[in-house]
């Protein structure tokens, strides 16, 4: 019995170690055929081991589906694929969250803390000795090179062991990618974690959470650095009285205004996005600009993920004109106003069941939410098969009343 359960466990990280995978990492990323497979295996779990269909999950199917049927009804060409990728996604996520239940937060925690400590293995021998870096890339990355890479693509696909990403960026700029595709993807997840675990644990200073924030300081992301100064804000912020609230706030604020202008690669970053904002779509703020453009062309239904998603342009090459790094536009000019909406509802909701579950200030939930839409702004995430999987961490929780913070009726759902 105890080697079942063992073994029930190993394969649920396997099943949200797998869904990180195909939304971040190099060598899963390329091919369609990678989050394809993880669907068809934990479908096959699914029934097997006779899990109930929750059919709440369909107030999130169901507007995603619908959504994509009025596109190919209005919007040509529209490929009828694409409907069938955006199941295969959304059925992935929900499959993988109901295998894994309640625990699917603890997993992610356990397995982004794992890479983040993993990584210094390999980024701190890089920095020491470049020829350990170039010794990966020419001898040992290429027993990992994905047979579904396509060497002519507008995008690098980095050289990968799968667990550690080779980026040019180590040696150039001193930043560490982990095992995704870039250093900044790198502190999305991280931050995530964090912010999992500080609903978890109630605390900053645990021994996973020092091995995350060290693993985020080493992206150098300004993507990672500003949504996390805001986590330890909004965490500090709920659990004080107002008069220790105003003090904190008159203290930090300085304090991260100081550290803004002191590190040079924060602000100058910053900035340069914003001055780039409208000559390129390469910045977040470009990109920003362009999607709003398209979505006002196509507000209630957006424009789909086919060809036609740049509003209704359609091109023949991918270009840097259709390259998109900002999220939260890009969601809104893909889906339009209504699933944009609904999408960030079901993300509160899931935080909120979360903070209650584990008795947490309820407040942190909308901070949260903050930071997430700040995490999307500097990249392409919301559309990624475990950020949909985040959409049903809802369905997680029980239905409950709550009365300053506490549980007052409970109904087991599993």
């Amino acid at each position: 019995m105890f080697k079942s359960i063992q073994k029930i466990e190993f394969t649920d990280y396997c099943f949200v170690a797998a869904l990180v995978a195909v939304s971040g990492f190099p060598f899963f990323m390329v091919s369609q055929f990678y989050f394809t497979l993880l669907f068809v295996i934990v479908t096959f779990f699914y029934l097997k081991r006779s899990k109930i269909f929750d059919f709440r999950s369909l107030y999130v199917l169901i507007p995603f589906m619908s959504i994509e049927i009025i596109q190919f009804v209005l919007i040509h060409p529209h490929d009828p694929i694409l409907m069938v990728g955006t199941f295969i996604r959304l059925a992935a996520g929900l499959f993988t969250v109901k295998l894994v239940g309640k625990k699917f937060t603890d997993y992610y925690i356990n397995i982004i803390t794992f890479f983040a400590g993993l990584s210094f293995f390999f980024f701190i021998p890089c920095l020491l000795f470049h020829s350990f870096f170039t010794f990966f890339v020419n001898h040992i990355c290429t027993f990992f090179a994905s047979p579904f890479e396509e060497k002519s693509g507008f995008y690098i696909v980095w050289p990968t062991i799968w667990v550690y990403t080779f980026h040019d960026c180590i040696l150039q700029e001193l930043r560490n990618p982990g095992p995704f595709w870039e250093p900044g993807l790198f502190s999305i997840y991280i931050n995530l974690a964090l912010m999992f675990n500080l609903i978890k644990e109630k605390k900053i200073v645990t021994r996973k959470n020092i091995i995350l924030i060290l693993a985020l300081l080493s992206t150098f992301s300004t993507g990672g650095y500003v949504p996390f100064f805001v986590l330890v804000y909004a965490f500090y912020m709920v659990n004080q009285s107002m008069a220790k609230k105003i003090i904190f706030s008159a203290v930090a604020l300085p304090l991260v205004i100081t550290i803004y202008y002191s590190a040079d690669f924060l602000s100058s970053k910053i900035e340069q996005n914003i001055s780039m904002a409208g000559t390129t779509t390469s910045s977040r703020f470009g990109s920003a600009m362009a999607d709003i453009n398209d979505f006002s062309t196509s507000p209630l239904i957006g424009w789909g993920r086919g060809q036609t998603r740049y509003g209704g342009r359609v091109y023949a090459f991918f270009t840097e004109d259709q390259h998109r790094n900002n999220s939260v536009t890009d969601l809104l000019a893909t889906y339009g106003i209504f699933i944009f909406i609904m999408y960030f509802a079901w993300y509160y909701k899931g935080l909120h069941g979360m903070c209650v579950e584990a008795n947490f200030q309820t407040g942190f939930a909308g901070f949260a939410l903050l930071v997430i839409l700040m995490l999307g702004f500097s990249q392409s995430i919301f559309l990624k098969p475990f950020f949909y999987s985040l959409l049903f961490i809802q369905y997680n929780y029980p239905k409950r009343q709550y009365g300053n913070n506490l549980t007052l009726q409970h109904e087991d759902i599993d």
